[in-house]
């Protein structure tokens, strides 16, 4: 509630928010009256599927492709999310890649594709975040985690 005592709308952007565990925050906050920025890497249709989805339930959701590791790309996802909706209150940075293969055969690009996604990624998203979500708003970080299993190629 606001001091005149009208309600406003809270808003969240999710970043891997076009499948697993970002998927699935992104369709509760939509349930939960928030309205919606999405940001993915590579697959349009999952995306779009997502949008769809939440608007089908009467949410109010975008997408927009982002590279988490490029400021450039994030501040965009800011300034459009901002744009539509008016202001960012929860940040919720699920972004991640894992490769998975033998350490073995890895070679120097995946490893550096992966560090530049989660550490980088992680990092971009936070400081624009500190500096753009709106007073009293959150910031969360979480990624899918293989725990008490041993995947084949988890390296």
């Amino acid at each position: 509630m606001t001091e005149q005592g009208t309600t406003e709308q809270r808003i969240a952007i999710v970043t891997g928010g076009s499948r697993g565990i970002g998927r699935a925050v992104a369709e509760r906050l939509a349930r939960d009256g928030y309205g919606v920025a999405i940001a993915y890497a590579n697959n349009d249709a999952e995306a779009n599927e997502v949008i769809a989805g939440i608007q089908a339930t009467g949410g109010s959701a975008f997408a927009m492709r982002a590279d988490v590791a490029d400021e450039r790309a994030v501040t965009a996802l800011f300034d459009a999310t901002e744009e539509r909706f008016g202001g960012v209150d929860v940040v919720v940075n699920s972004a991640g890649i894992m490769i998975l293969g033998p350490l073995a055969d890895f070679d120097l690009d995946a490893f550096d594709r992966t560090v530049r996604t989660n550490l980088r990624g992680t990092y971009v998203v936070d400081q624009l975040a500190a500096r753009r979500v709106r007073d009293g708003g959150a910031i969360l970080n979480f990624s899918t985690s293989v725990v008490r299993t041993s995947p084949p190629n988890y390296s």
